[in-house]
């Protein structure tokens, strides 16, 4: 068996580690590693000789069949073809087993496999392998020497292109053990080694040949970062770039390919777009002046896959030829108008991205050519410099026109502020009077959601009562003690009036009571206070009561702190919470959202086709979502009452959720910098919207919204069927409670017929990781 590089080893393939790996998932609560498990130690029991060790590679080639099974669950099928991994003998290049990737690259590379892994751990042919040393060292004695280093390989594809692997070594699967001749490692022959590391001779007097054995295989894994390395030499590059070096950049290219009157230009691709770059230091050759067109009109089939699909230079060597071919498409037209008769189209990918497509032309047949395009290899810094830098000063100024027009955008619907954002910038550079246009989103389904808290305003002056309650019984407590001291008619005077406001304040609480006494006591009590503060220094309770007061209101603030401390941490949890699992929500389908922060959070949702740049909105988005947003506001209550014995005050919640089925134009106000719905019949929505928490069931005065439960309001019976459906699926999941009822809503102004489903929410419920989907509900049928 050939080694990977000469070293101490004897080896031995085996599949013991691997059995024990196996021994060890037959006792796991997973069933399908059980199943795994029982049919790798079925095999392994009949083939012995496969745990015990094998030292003739060609005795291990009579188990190829046997292998290949027990590889297979070691090297997944399905994964196969993404994954670059190989199964390797013991310390040695000879591989028994291949993914699929790596086999068929193995199959098309041009490079001497076996000579590019000989030399994995070896920085140059002078240097030594300490890899064998160091699994001894570090795995046996654990000594924990740090030998790591990056480790990386070259291998040229099908087109002799060099494509690098980031290479890892798993030996989960290989035991070590000394031999009869191996030397016992001490710290002090630890020390020697380390001191004389590039001494072959110290290294082998310690670890003679055949010292030790190596018991069974190894894993190799490859990842291609081909694509990261181009990108840190773009960024080396664009350090070295200047702004100012265009002119200098086109001289460099004439003079290198020899063509005194040679023409380099560019141009964006965005999306499936063609537009002229923004800034004409080097301007389209191939495009007009405000011309913007798809790729695929672009040019002829085959230079759409090779420069947009394939992301490969097109080389026209011969361009009235290409002109006859193509039937004259816009890239030859343009190339002929301007007396170019060859020419190269260079695709720019920066991370992972196609961005620009950089134009050369000459006026001659064949001066751009097949051959003389690999000079580019020696300009494409440069080129590649101006290019990134490009983009990044754009997308400053798309963003700055997209905050100075409409501050802060949803994610989900910036990419049509950005092609707003390209029109605007397009019309100013032309000389045009550039204005930003409303943005709207036709036949949108809305959803909407708040978790309330209830009883918010009475809570608040119960807070606002309890301070001016402390407030006022301390003063009367330092007005009596004047007294003591000295008899003071004001003082007597004083008392009485605190007296009859005690009174007013317990038996008619109101705005103008609150205003009453802070008129009082900025009138009468903080004046005379601070006199006498200033006046002695022994009143020791008027100086506590002075320093009590808030900063900010110069009033007792009690009560009230704890009161907003209590909403501040329930709308920041719910907040937070909401957040995360709007990722999930986003995940379903991109869609609009916002929430807000009150008494509660509430949020809105808008759902369509309209709303994505890419991708196909199905009915079945909206139902998912819909059945998103009741798992999360069951959720959301059941957070809130775990964690409110936390809270300073004591509050309860209630959930509403609104339904409409009626699709919605929404239109982005760029007077108002915000979203809304457009148009007279769209804001019934908004109607509903604003008073439905406050509606009562029909013929009653309880309001429709109550704690612990959830409340859906609707008004079509397509819905109320929907939902029906969704509340028995919750159940199941034990979030809601076995009651589910169906009321009436009073009729509201500007809408009638309006109904509600209201449910028990289980506030100890479990919250799922995963997201409910509508194949759950079918499932469950």
């Amino acid at each position: 068996m050939e080694q990977l590089i000469s070293g101490p080893f004897q080896p031995i393939i085996s599949f013991k580690s691997l059995k024990l790996k196996f021994e060890e998932l037959l006792v796991s609560g997973n069933a399908m590693d059980k199943l795994q498990a029982k049919e790798v130690l079925s095999i392994l029991e009949k083939n012995t000789e496969l745990v015990s060790g094998i030292s003739s590679l060609e005795g291990f080639k009579s188990y190829k069949k046997e292998v290949e099974e027990i590889m297979s669950f070691l090297f997944p099928s399905a994964l196969g073809s993404n994954e670059i991994k190989a199964a390797l003998f013991p310390y040695s290049n000879q591989y028994f087993y291949l993914s699929k990737r790596l086999k068929s690259i193995i199959e098309s590379t041009t490079s001497d496999v076996n000579s590019v892994l000989r030399k994995l751990y070896k920085d140059n042919e002078d240097s030594i392998d300490l890899n064998p040393y160091a699994i001894i060292l570090n795995q046996y004695y654990g000594f924990n020497v740090d030998f790591d280093r990056p480790k990386q390989i070259r291998l040229n594809d099908a087109n002799g292109k060099p494509r690098t692997y980031r290479v890892t070594f798993n030996a989960d699967f290989i035991d070590i053990y000394p031999n009869g001749n191996a030397v016992e490692i001490t710290p002090e022959i630890l020390d020697e080694l380390l001191e004389h590391a590039q001494d072959e001779s110290v290294w082998r007097r310690y670890f003679p040949d055949n010292s030790w054995t190596i018991d069974g295989f190894g894993i190799l894994s490859m990842i291609d970062i081909t694509l990261d390395g181009k990108i840190d030499e773009f960024k080396t590059h664009l350090i070295q770039a200047s702004a100012k070096n265009t002119n200098m950049i086109l001289q460099d290219v004439r003079n290198i390919f020899n063509i005194e009157d040679l023409e380099v230009g560019n141009y964006i691709v965005d999306g499936d777009s063609l537009i002229r770059p923004f800034g004409e230091d080097m301007g389209a050759l191939t495009l007009r002046k405000g011309d913007s067109i798809s790729c695929k009109s672009y040019a002829c089939k085959y230079v759409y896959n090779q420069l947009f699909e394939k992301h490969l230079p097109v080389v026209l060597s011969n361009v009235p030829n290409y002109a006859k071919h193509s039937h004259g498409d816009v890239l030859s037209e343009m190339l002929l108008e301007k007396g170019f008769k060859s020419a190269i189209l260079l695709p720019i990918v920066i991370e992972g991205k196609l961005q620009f497509i950089v134009e050369m032309a000459a006026y001659k047949v064949n001066q751009l050519n097949d051959i003389n395009k690999v000079k580019l290899d020696t300009i494409m810094p440069f080129i590649l410099s101006h290019s990134k830098r490009s983009i990044a000063e754009y997308e400053n100024e798309i963003k700055a026109v997209i905050q100075n027009q409409c501050t802060s955008i949803h994610p989900a619907v910036e990419w049509r502020f950005i092609e707003e954002a390209h029109r605007f910038i397009q019309d100013r550079n032309d000389g045009k009077s550039a204005n930003f246009n409303e943005i709207t989103f036709e036949d949108v389904l809305p959803l909407y959601g708040q978790i309330d808290i209830v009883g918010s305003s009475v809570a608040r002056n119960r807070a606002i009562q309890e301070d001016l309650q402390m407030a006022l019984n301390q003063t009367k407590t330092i007005l009596q003690e004047l007294l003591l001291e000295k008899s003071m008619p004001f003082y007597e005077q004083l008392i009485y009036k605190i007296d009859k406001q005690i009174y007013e304040l317990d038996v008619d609480f109101n705005n103008n009571t609150e205003q009453e006494i802070h008129l009082f006591f900025e009138r009468d009590i903080y004046p005379l206070f601070r006199h006498l503060k200033a006046s002695a220094s022994d009143h020791n309770t008027i100086n506590k009561f002075l320093e009590a007061l808030g900063e900010e209101k110069q009033s007792f603030y009690v009560a009230r702190k704890q009161y907003d401390q209590t909403i501040n941490i329930i709308n920041k949890n719910l907040s937070v919470f909401l957040d995360k699992q709007q990722l999930k929500a986003q995940a379903i389908f991109p869609h609009f959202f916002e929430k807000f922060k009150t008494d509660g959070i509430e949020h809105n949702m808008y759902v369509g086709q309209s709303i994505v740049e890419n991708g196909e909105y199905h009915e079945s988005d909206i139902y998912n979502l819909r059945l998103w947003q009741l798992q999360v506001m069951c959720e959301m209550e059941s957070l809130y009452y775990k964690s409110q014995e936390s809270f300073p005050v004591k509050l309860d919640v209630a959930s509403l959720i609104l339904v409409y089925d009626v699709p919605l134009t929404i239109r982005y106000r760029i007077d108002e910098k915000q979203f809304d719905v457009d148009g007279a019949y769209n804001v019934r929505y908004e109607m509903i919207k604003k008073r439905i928490d406050k509606a009562v069931i029909k013929g009653t005065t309880e309001r429709i919204t109550q704690p612990h439960k959830l409340c859906v309001v609707f008004s079509t019976n397509s819905i109320e069927r929907e939902y029906l459906s969704y509340f028995e699926f919750l159940q199941s999941k034990n979030y809601i409670g076995d009651h589910i009822e169906i009321v009436e809503v009073e009729e509201l102004q500007g809408a009638s017929g309006i109904k509600a489903i209201r449910a028990d929410i289980n506030p100890n419920l479990m919250l799922n990781e995963k997201v409910f989907s509508i194949e759950d509900i079918e499932a469950t049928l």
